[in-house]
């Protein structure tokens, strides 16, 4: 794609970030609740030179360095301005729909490139959260980044990009933690015989992002006195995953496995998650077709759950409806983007498409909610640009055979 579309794509997605920041701002203040708060917590503490501190005399094991980090950042530039952060996550997230234009435009055709980018550039969930203090606009940013090196590193083979790669898969990793086990996914690929030659490359990406990611595992052996790799949090997502009363509609409850195991209260957290994600493992090994199911249903709610429904809901039934339905529209869109795939584009696609396959399986073991999804759906939007392109392409054809 030339310069000049990605120029268009960035405008149009910094107008509309741009428009909820200053038109609507309460919206993405709403969203800003316990979570924002803990990082919050922890970058004044970073600024006050306390360090990694989330509550007095208590280092945080819930929240990894480089967010808090982006916001001290800013922080100390700006003196402590939210809307200087909000307004630099516009910025940055318009910069994502170029990276995803051009991530496109090395697999697809130029039209879906740039359908793609526009898509992404008006997509509400992605404007919404990059006015939001959290992890997912930053995080989306340096994930796609990571992907467009790792595809252009398939196609030709340069050893530098996966090199590259493997920082911002590092970075990615210590922003938020689930992409932490991808490159085990990939490693089964590149031990087939057809791409060997990537073999260096992709040692080179593993090491790079674990030597990146021990530093803070190390930090959290001394702060815990325990191993964590990143962050607690997946052995309590572990056992929500598998409760039947985790959802109210399409609402999450607030569950805590310590209704199940109560003797486990008072231990330190990563402690009794360990324990927990133990005794669902050992549920999943005992109860191997229960496990199963419930799995496929955590799967289905993942990616048939638009983000955002249960909001537009509140407002409105029928919106919430509507919506539900655009979202079904979208996820047809993206199926027929599967028809665009050749052998000539297969190679290319390939971390895409492993991406996908493993933010599936995991989010299926943990509770998927429509958030964790999110910085996924920009794999969903370049199949919907694909799909689109290939409908305009059916259509056409149908409508000469007709003549």
């Amino acid at each position: 794609m030339n310069a000049r579309a990605g120029l268009y794509v960035f405008l149009a997605a910094l107008a509309l970030r741009l428009g909820l920041l200053f038109g609507a701002p309460s919206i993405p203040e709403a969203y800003e609740r316990f979570d924002a708060r803990a990082y919050e917590a922890v970058a004044v503490n970073l600024m006050r030179g306390n360090g990694f501190i989330e509550a007095p005399g208590r280092p945080t094991d819930g929240r990894p360095p480089v967010y808090p980090l982006f916001l001290a950042a800013v922080y100390s530039v700006t003196g402590h301005s939210e809307f200087a952060v909000r307004l630099l996550q516009c910025f940055i997230d318009s910069g994502s729909a170029v990276l995803l234009m051009t991530l496109t435009g090395l697999i697809f055709p130029p039209a879906a490139a740039l359908g793609a980018g526009l898509l992404a550039a008006a997509y509400p969930p992605f404007i919404l959260y990059s006015n939001v203090r959290l992890t997912e606009c930053l995080f989306m940013f340096l994930f796609l980044w990571e992907c467009l090196l790792l595809t252009r590193a398939f196609r030709e083979g340069d050893n530098r990009r996966f090199a590259l790669a493997g920082i911002l898969h590092g970075l990615a990793v210590l922003v938020r933690a689930p992409t932490l086990l991808f490159p085990l996914f990939l490693l089964p690929v590149v031990l087939l015989k057809r791409f060997r030659g990537l073999l260096k490359g992709f040692v080179l990406y593993a090491a790079i992002g674990a030597a990146l990611v021990s530093v803070w595992t190390v930090r959290n052996y001394y702060a815990h006195g325990g191993f964590l790799a990143v962050n607690t949090g997946s052995g309590w997502l572990m056992w929500y995953a598998i409760q039947d009363d985790a959802w109210d509609g399409d609402r999450i409850r607030e569950l805590s496995p310590l209704r199940e195991y109560p003797e486990l209260a008072g231990l330190p957290r990563h402690e009794m998650e360990s324990i927990v994600g133990r005794k669902v493992m050992k549920y999943a090994l005992t109860h191997p077709v229960d496990y199963s199911l419930k799995l496929a249903r955590n799967f289905r709610r993942l990616w048939t759950l638009p983000i955002g429904k249960v909001m537009i809901s509140d407002i409105s039934p029928l919106y919430g409806a509507l919506y539900q339905a655009a979202h079904y529209l979208l996820l047809a869109a993206a199926l027929c983007g599967s028809f665009m795939v050749t052998r000539s584009n297969i190679v290319p696609l390939l971390p895409a498409l492993l991406y996908l396959a493993y933010v599936s399986l995991m989010h299926s073991v943990i509770l998927g909610t429509p958030r964790y999804r999110l910085p996924y759906d920009h794999f969903l939007l370049m199949f919907c640009a694909a799909g689109l392109v290939f409908l305009r392409g059916a259509a056409v054809k149908l409508k000469g055979d007709s003549r």
